[in-house]
């Protein structure tokens, strides 16, 4: 199984469309997205243990680290589905990216984090200094919302950018006194002498949430296939849970690690099931988070609108997941 770059999506549509297959063995090709994070794994765990296929569709993996790109991508419609992260949804859909979040995939419990030089000890610490980290990106958001707890905005921290895969190495070379980063490139920033987690979304959890994120119009027109991408999820955190070393074997190829590495890093992630995600579609937990990041970013100038979480998610599909034969 491949990841492909998303310059060739265009093709792919048009071959996937065009091979002839027995109508027995049609499959629909689903293209999705997502960057680099040991959370989105399932998805290659589903594909490869053949629940992709129990639901007749095969996914196709974009390789696209690149937010801004992916949001370019929805808004031509060559894009259907994509793992992302509450906070770029709220920063893609106030551009225009016509997006809904159906579900969610997993909560960052420590997996997310500022990794940070002996010298600096507590968040107000990062005053004046540099910070690694990829901009209109998770760890923008991480950092926004710790500083905002202290009263603290971005402009307070001299930003050295970089792309999502480069932020460990800035850090490494000296470059920064801090980055912020996620696994597998945690452990990577730790290998710098000294070098110390200052804060994680394990003492701070309910920031960084990953979402599965579908075109609207394909909620609106076909949202029979849309629950079968979650279904194929569902079926693949079941799978983990009950076969974690088999599974991880799977997975662990896909960020070149190891099993043992893969599950040491997912344990910093929170995955919830069926019956959990229903108590927090209810409770309307996903909206208060929404609003908050939303309003951080508005207050950073990060966006220049406020996205409406009514219409940025959308869970009414978990409700009938299993209710039909769609």
């Amino acid at each position: 199984m491949k990841r492909l770059p998303l310059i060739f999506l265009l093709g792919i549509a048009v071959i996937s469309g065009c091979a002839k297959q027995p109508p027995a063995l049609r499959l629909i090709p689903v293209t999705i997205a997502f960057q680099s994070w040991v959370g989105h794994g399932l998805f290659y765990l589903a594909q490869e243990r053949g629940f992709c296929t129990d639901e007749g569709i095969e996914l196709v993996f974009i390789d696209e680290q690149l937010d801004s790109d992916r949001r370019d991508a929805f808004k031509r419609g060559m894009l259907d589905f994509e793992a992302g992260t509450l906070d770029l949804l709220i920063t893609k859909t106030a551009q225009g990216a016509p997006l809904a979040a159906v579900m969610e995939l997993d909560q960052s419990s420590g997996a997310d984090a500022i990794v940070a030089t002996e010298n600096i000890m507590k968040l107000e610490d990062l005053a004046g200094k540099k910070v690694a980290l990829a901009r209109n990106d998770v760890g923008e958001t991480l950092l926004a919302a710790l500083l905002y707890k202290y009263r603290l905005s971005l402009n307070s921290v001299t930003i050295v950018p970089g792309l999502p895969e480069e932020i460990a190495k800035i850090f490494l070379d000296g470059e920064a006194d801090a980055c912020v980063t996620w696994e597998p490139q945690i452990s990577e920033a730790l290998k710098r002498p000294g070098a110390h987690i200052l804060a994680s979304t394990k003492e701070d959890s309910g920031i960084i949430i990953a979402t599965l994120n579908a075109r609207r119009d394909l909620l609106e027109n076909n949202p029979g296939l849309v629950k079968k991408v979650m279904r194929v999820w569902f079926k693949g955190l079941k799978y983990y849970k009950e076969h974690p070393l088999e599974a991880s074997e799977i997975i662990s190829k896909y960020y070149k690690i190891t099993p043992g590495q893969y599950r040491k890093q997912s344990e910093g992630l929170k995955r919830e099931d069926y019956e959990e995600q229903i108590k927090n579609a209810e409770s309307k937990e996903w909206t208060g988070i929404f609003d908050l990041i939303a309003d951080i970013k508005l207050a950073d100038g990060r966006i220049s609108q406020k996205p409406d979480a009514s219409k940025c998610l959308n869970f009414t599909l978990l409700e009938k997941l299993y209710g039909d034969n769609q």
